[in-house]
């Protein structure tokens, strides 16, 4: 299984625009074959820090999921609502 975690940091007054935005992302994501677990959170104690939390079959899925239109949009326009570049970090999780 491959997990990627995403910490995004939104624009100050930004978030509900984000929010909206990035549920398109989510929702998207859910339903690709492949994917385990797709889920957004707000950092407890802050008003606009967020993280991505994805679990991924294979290396395959997530390429798939890298070319979707769904995802594509994600990176096309993410940056708008972002103070600084995302911290992404993948893993692999082995049972």
């Amino acid at each position: 299984m491959k997990v990627i975690n995403v910490e995004l940091t939104v624009k100050p007054g930004k978030q509900a625009d984000y929010e909206r935005f990035i549920d398109q992302l989510v929702q998207g994501s859910r339903q690709e074959a492949g994917n385990l677990s797709y889920n957004h959170y707000k950092k407890l104690g802050s008003d606009n820090e967020y993280e991505i939390i994805e679990h991924w079959q294979d290396a395959d899925a997530i390429a798939f999921h890298n070319n979707t239109p769904h995802f594509q949009a994600f990176l096309s326009g993410v940056g708008d609502f972002l103070t600084q570049d995302p911290v992404i970090i993948r893993m692999d999780y082995n049972e």
